[in-house]
C-alpha cells in the first residue's frame, strides 16, 4: 500500500506524529490516544450496525431472523455450548454429526467467539445468538483499525482521519458480507490491522522489530481462530512486512526465519486448537473451486445490488461469492488521484522498492490465486491453466478463492485516500473526499437496504405438533436420515431440513447426525452417509434414539429387524420411535418399493445391454467392489451416465430412485442421479457427490406426468478416478 506521509517514517515519535498536512481550519488534533479512538469506533459501529442490521438482528435473544447460513452457525454454537466435556480440539463435540463428532469450525460460526463464551454458557439465556453482537464488533473494529492505520499515515488532522475511516467501514464488501450473512468472513478488520501493523513496522524506532513481531504472533493466532480466508491475506501482508525489513537491512535472514517460524508455529497451533486439522480426517470435501472465483470485472460490477450507473455486468453466475465492487466515490477518487500520486512518486521518500515491492508482490499474488486456474473476464474464459482440473484437488482448499483479493482491495483503497490526501491541497482533499463519499453511500445505498431486508425475515418452524416438544425427554439423540450433508435434495425437510431439525436438537439438548457445514471431514461424511444408513436395514433401531427418515428408509425399516409400527406421520414427516408411539397412530403405507421395475438392478448379469450410456461415459461391469452380489457398475472415464426407461408408473405419482455410489481413492469425478420425465419434458438432478471408498446411498424425486415413463440416469461428471454403482431401486411414496 502507497504510505502517504513524509515524515511516516522517522526515526521519533514527535515527527511521525506531525500532521502531513500544514493549513490548518481545526486546531482540534485527532487524538493518538487508543482508549479514544475505540471509544468513537466503538459509537460509529454500533449506529452504522443499527442502519444495516436494524435492532432486531442486534438482540442476543431474538433467533427468528436468522436465515440460512446464520441458521447453521447458530445451531453450531448451541450445540457446542450444550456438550459439558471439554475436548481436544476445543471445537470438537459429538453433539453434531452424531455418533462420529465434528469440529464446529467446519460450521463457520467464528470459533474463537464460540470458544471465549462457552465458560458462560451457564449463565447466558437460551436461546443466545452472539452474531449480532458480531456485527458491532466488526463494525466497531473496521473503524477503529481504520482510524489508526490514517492518523499513522496522514497526521493528526480530524478530517483526513475519520474521512477515509468511514470509507473503509461502508466498503461493499463488508456490507455485502453481513448481507449474506457470511459474518465470520466479515472479519475485514483482521485485513486493517495487518497493513497498520506493515506500516508500524516501517518506522524506525527503538524496539520496533520486536513490537512488530509480538503484533504479528497475536494477529496471525486470532486471524487462524476466526478465518482461513481471512488469515491468508494476513498472513501474506505480515510476510510482505518481513520482507520489506530484510530488505531494507533492518532485519537479518537468520532473525527473520525466527519470525517465520514464530507465526507458522502460531498458525498451526491455532488451527490445530480450533478444529482446523483433524488427525485422521482425510481431508475436507469442498467443491466449488474455480466456480467461485473472481471475475476480473469485479472492481465494477455492483451485481444488480444498486449502482447508480449499471445494475450488473456479464459474469459466471457462481462468482457472486467474488463481490468486490468498488464503489462510484471510490472509483472517481481513483481516477484522480492515482494519475497524480504515480506522476509525483519522486517526491516520496517513502516511495522505495523495499517498501513498496513486497506489498505490491503480495497483493498481486493474492489477486491471481482469488481469479483461480481458470481466468474469467464477464462473461468469457480468457485463459483456463487447468482445463482437465488436475490442480483442483490440490487447490480446493482455496475453493471460494475470491475472497482471497480482499486484502488487495483495502491495499487500493488505502492507497487511494492516502494518494487524495498527498496529492491534492488540504482543502481540495477535503472536498473531493467528502463529495467522493456521499457519492459512495448514495451508489451502495440499494446494496444497504438488501442487507437490512435479508437479516430481518422471520423463520418460523413446520414442526407444530407437541410431540416434537417431547423427544428430548425421551431420547438423546435425534437421527435424521439421509442426513443433509448426504444429499441436501433428498434428506427430510429437503434444503431446509439442517435448520427445520437443528433448532429442534438445540431446543430439546439433543444429539444430531445431521448437519450443514461450510466443509465436512471426509471420513465422517463416509460413515454418515454410508454405514450409518446401511444398518438400518441390517439391525433394530438405537433405543437413545429418535428418527426422522424418508418414506424409503421407512420402509427399510418396516421390513427389517424393527419391524412395522415404529413410524409415524408428524407434520408431514416420518418420525420412527423405538421406546414409546407418543399416542400416534402407525404410519400406513409409506411407500412402496416397486418389484422388478428396473432390468438388472444390481449388475449381475455380466453385461451392460440393461444399462446404454449417455454421452462419452466409458462404462462396464466390475468385480472390484459391490455393495451387494459380486458386480457392480463402473463408470472409469469420460463425462455422461448409464440410464434406463422404466414403463408403466401412475402419473401424478411421486417416485424417487436410490442408487449406492463409491469410488476409487483420490477420484475428484463426481457422481449425479438424474430422473427424467418425457411427459412433461423435466429433468431432476441430485447434488453431485464425490464418493468415497466406502458405499454411499444416493437418492432423486420426481413426481411425473402421463405417460407414465420414467429414465433414470446415473451420472459421471468430469474429473479423475472410477465411480462405481450398484442396487438401484425405484420407490413409489405416499
Amino acid at each position: 500500500m502507497a504510505t502517504i506521509s513524509n515524515t511516516m517514517f522517522q526515526t521519533s515519535e514527535k515527527t511521525a506524529d506531525a500532521p502531513s498536512i500544514h493549513v490548518r481550519v481545526l486546531k482540534f488534533k485527532w487524538p493518538g490516544s487508543i482508549a479514544f479512538n475505540l471509544a468513537f469506533a466503538a459509537l460509529v459501529g454500533l449506529l452504522y450496525s443499527l442502519w444495516v442490521m436494524g435492532p432486531g438482528p442486534l438482540n442476543p435473544r431474538n433467533t427468528k431472523w436468522l436465515t440460512a447460513d446464520p441458521s447453521t452457525y447458530q445451531i453450531g454454537w448451541e450445540l457446542f455450548r450444550q456438550d459439558p466435556k471439554l475436548h481436544w480440539p476445543l471445537t470438537f463435540t459429538d453433539r453434531i454429526g452424531y455418533p462420529e463428532g465434528e469440529s464446529v469450525s467446519m460450521l463457520d460460526p467464528n470459533p474463537l467467539m464460540a470458544v471465549l463464551l462457552k465458560p458462560f454458557s451457564s449463565v447466558l439465556p437460551e436461546p443466545f445468538q452472539y452474531l449480532g453482537i458480531e456485527v458491532i464488533l466488526i463494525c466497531t473494529l473496521q473503524v477503529f483499525f481504520a482510524l489508526l492505520l490514517f492518523r499513522f499515515l496522514l497526521g493528526p488532522n480530524p478530517l483526513a482521519v475519520v474521512l477515509p475511516a468511514l470509507f473503509f467501514l461502508i466498503a461493499p464488501p463488508l456490507t455485502y458480507g453481513l448481507a449474506s450473512g457470511h459474518f465470520a468472513n466479515s472479519n475485514h478488520w483482521l485485513l486493517i490491522a495487518a497493513l497498520l501493523v506493515f506500516c508500524l513496522a516501517q518506522r524506525k524506532l527503538p524496539g520496533s522489530i520486536a513490537r512488530f513481531t509480538a503484533y504479528s504472533v497475536i494477529l496471525a493466532g486470532v486471524s487462524v481462530a476466526i478465518n482461513g480466508y481471512i488469515a491468508f491475506g494476513v498472513l501474506g501482508v505480515l510476510t510482505a512486512a518481513i520482507i520489506s525489513l530484510v530488505g531494507q537491512r533492518r532485519l537479518t535472514l537468520l532473525r527473520a526465519t525466527g519470525i517465520v517460524a514464530a507465526l507458522g508455529a502460531t498458525c498451526f497451533v491455532a488451527a490445530l486448537a480450533f478444529g482446523f486439522i483433524i488427525a485422521g480426517g482425510k481431508g475436507y470435501a469442498s467443491p466449488g473451486y474455480r466456480a467461485y472465483s473472481l471475475n476480473m470485472l469485479a472492481l465494477l460490477d455492483p451485481q444488480g445490488h444498486g449502482s447508480l450507473l449499471w445494475k450488473s455486468l456479464p459474469r459466471i453466475y457462481t462468482q457472486y461469492e467474488g463481490y468486490n465492487y468498488f464503489g462510484l466515490g471510490a472509483i472517481l477518487l481513483a481516477v484522480l488521484a492515482l494519475p497524480r500520486l504515480i506522476r509525483k512518486r519522486r517526491n516520496y521518500p517513502w516511495f522505495k522498492h523495499w517498501i513498496v515491492l513486497p506489498l505490491l508482490v503480495c497483493c498481486v499474488i493474492l489477486t491471481l490465486l482469488a481469479l483461480s486456474t481458470k481466468v474469467v473476464f464477464g462473461s468469457w474464459t480468457l485463459i483456463d491453466l487447468d482445463p482437465h482440473e488436475k490442480l483442483t484437488p490440490y487447490l480446493s482448499t482455496l475453493r471460494i478463492s475470491a475472497r482471497l483479493f480482499w486484502t488487495a482491495y483495502y491495499t487500493l483503497l488505502g492507497t487511494i485516500l492516502a494518494a487524495t490526501f498527498s496529492c491534492f491541497r488540504r482543502r481540495w482533499a477535503v472536498a473531493l473526499t467528502s463529495v467522493a463519499f456521499v457519492l459512495q453511500l448514495a451508489d451502495t445505498s440499494g446494496l444497504r437496504r438488501w442487507a437490512h431486508t435479508e437479516n430481518n425475515e422471520t423463520y418460523v418452524s413446520p414442526l407444530r405438533s407437541p410431540v416434537w416438544s417431547r423427544l428430548g425427554s425421551v431420547y438423546q439423540n435425534l437421527m435424521v436420515m439421509p442426513p443433509w450433508q448426504c444429499n441436501p435434495d433428498s434428506t427430510p425437510g429437503a434444503r431446509d431440513g439442517y435448520r427445520i431439525f437443528g433448532f429442534l436438537a438445540a431446543a430439546q439438548h439433543m444429539r444430531i447426525n445431521s448437519y450443514f457445514a461450510g466443509r465436512y471431514t471426509e471420513v465422517n461424511r463416509e460413515a454418515q452417509c454410508g454405514a450409518d444408513i446401511s444398518a438400518l436395514s441390517h439391525g433394530p433401531l438405537s433405543p437413545d434414539s429418535a428418527y426422522v427418515v424418508t418414506y424409503m428408509l421407512a420402509q427399510q425399516i418396516a421390513q427389517g429387524p424393527t419391524g412395522p409400527g415404529k413410524c409415524h406421520n408428524v407434520d408431514q414427516f416420518i418420525l420412527c420411535s423405538p421406546k414409546t408411539d407418543f399416542g400416534l397412530s402407525p404410519l400406513v403405507d409409506p411407500g412402496e418399493l416397486l418389484q422388478n421395475p428396473l432390468a438388472d438392478p444390481g449388475f449381475e448379469e455380466r453385461d451392460r445391454s440393461a444399462w446404454p450410456t449417455y454421452q462419452s461415459v466409458v462404462a462396464d461391469m466390475s468385480t472390484a467392489q459391490a455393495h451387494s452380489g459380486t458386480h457392480s457398475l463402473a463408470e472409469k472415464t469420460g463425462v455422461g451416465s448409464v440410464y434406463q426407461d422404466v414403463f408403466g408408473l401412475e402419473p401424478g405419482q411421486k417416485y424417487t430412485v436410490t442408487a449406492w455410489v463409491s469410488g476409487t481413492p483420490a477420484a475428484t469425478a463426481t457422481a449425479q442421479i438424474a430422473v427424467y420425465d418425457p411427459g412433461a419434458n423435466i429433468a431432476i438432478f441430485s447434488t453431485p457427490l464425490s464418493p468415497a471408498q466406502s458405499w454411499q446411498l444416493m437418492s432423486d424425486s420426481i413426481t411425473i406426468r402421463a405417460p407414465g415413463i420414467l429414465r433414470i440416469h446415473l451420472f459421471r461428471n468430469k474429473g479423475s478416478g472410477t465411480i462405481f454403482w450398484d442396487d438401484v431401486h425405484i420407490y413409489r411414496e405416499r
